[in-house]
């Protein structure tokens, strides 16, 4: 309930098993089960507290002289009080399908949604003319579709067992529209480059500056010194949204011993990476391992359309390149990885019958064990799963940010 305004969320779900309705699919042991599924469910979020008042900040004592006098001091909050903010809404349609089939040797489930997240609370920037430097206002409509499958297999079955799992999902977040009166909003990182909201393009669009190029063919302009000319405007350079994920997850078990791994592979996702940037700029690479005194001669056309001839020092070509625009920090943030290596051996129960315990499990992991990045210049060594936004809905952003690291554990479970 908002206001004087009661609002419901509604929330259904139907499922039909179809081994339940036509046993004889189950006689040949083909089909274990097979069950068809679509649900609707909402749900609500809300501010945080005194965003619809302007608070008044009171200090009893902010000042006491020498001779002992104390002055109180009132205070008006710099955040402008929304009286007609409402709970932002969340709205979703799924539909799926779950079998099991050969006796229960292969597994699918496959999901497909669309969810609707309207007047979505957000933190607007005013004018400090006005006398306050912020609001909170309900902002935008966000619409997320997509999939996700999963398929699991047992091949071998026994005192060795073999199964894995291989599942795909792919989400397109798309912005719908924003309050009236407002061109973007501001997600994370800065003015440029930073995400945004903007209507028609994806959720945290990259926004930026970008070199110019030739009209018609698009190719990269070239200045009279040979180096790449930098444009002024701020214009989206990158969707942080990757294509789709994959991950293929195995486990081996013969007793009391398992194994397991995953892989794990990202396709696409742009990000900026200052710390690119950065090292090719300044030839601190191996990718940038050559007589830098060199003169060279850029790819791309000069201001009349000619190809360019005009040579002129790596030094400076590079940090042009890579300094003079945003959009020469863009990278293709495709990623294949190994997520998570496991080992785990459990005790026999005939070796715990004269102790207390009743189960003993060790366990040894790893993870993030190997990754490659095959859109990323060589050498460097980029890991795309680096952020330097932090919780939140920023993506795709690194401002010199510290490499991710690779981490292991041991476990000894006990149970009595």
């Amino acid at each position: 309930e908002q206001g004087n305004n009661s609002i419901l969320y509604p929330s259904a779900s139907l499922s039909f098993v179809a081994t339940d309705a036509f046993p004889s699919l189950t006689n040949n042991n083909i089909i274990n089960y097979l069950k068809l599924r679509v649900g609707y469910g909402t749900s609500a979020g809300y501010p945080n507290p005194y965003q619809t008042r302007t608070i008044l900040g009171t200090n009893p004592r902010a000042f006491v002289n020498q001779g002992g006098g104390v002055l109180s001091t009132n205070t008006l909050s710099n955040n402008l009080g929304n009286r007609n903010l409402e709970p932002e809404l969340h709205g979703e349609l799924e539909g799926g399908v779950e079998a099991r089939f050969l006796d229960n040797r292969i597994g699918v489930d496959l999901s497909l949604y669309r969810k609707v997240s309207r007047d979505l609370i957000i933190g607007l920037n005013l004018d400090p003319a006005t006398g306050f430097t912020n609001t909170t206002v309900n902002g935008a409509t966000v619409i997320n579709e997509g999939i996700e499958a999963a398929l699991n297999f047992t091949p071998i079955r026994g005192d060795f067992t073999w199964d894995f799992t291989l599942n795909y999902t792919k989400n397109v977040g798309t912005v719908d529209d924003i309050i009236a009166g407002v061109d973007q909003i501001g997600i994370a990182g800065y003015t440029a480059p930073g995400n945004f909201a903007i209507p028609g393009e994806p959720y945290g669009v990259i926004l930026g500056t970008e070199f110019q190029r030739e009209e018609t063919t698009g190719e990269l302009l070239v200045s009279s010194i040979g180096e790449y000319v930098s444009g002024s405007e701020i214009v989206p350079i990158g969707n942080p949204q990757p294509n789709f994920q994959a991950n293929w997850i195995n486990n081996f078990s013969y007793k009391g011993l398992s194994f397991g791994f995953q892989w794990q592979y990202i396709d696409g996702g742009d990000i900026y990476s200052s710390t690119v940037q950065a090292l090719l700029a300044r030839g601190n690479t191996t990718a940038t391992d050559f007589e830098r005194t060199l003169g060279l001669v850029q790819a791309g056309v000069q201001a009349d359309g000619t190809p360019n001839n005009v040579q002129s020092y790596a030094g400076n070509q590079f940090f042009t390149a890579y300094f003079g625009a945003d959009e020469g920090g863009i990278f293709d943030g495709t990623v294949i990885r190994l997520r998570e290596v496991s080992l785990s051996y459990s005790l026999p129960k005939r070796w715990l019958e004269t102790t207390p315990f009743g189960r003993v499990n060790l366990s040894l992991t790893g993870e993030n064990l190997w990754y490659n990045a095959p859109n990323f210049p060589e050498g460097i060594n980029f890991d795309p799963e680096v952020l330097s936004t932090g919780v939140g809905n920023g993506r795709g952003l690194d401002f010199r940010t510290a490499p991710t690291v690779r981490r292991y554990g041991a476990v000894i479970n006990v149970t009595f």
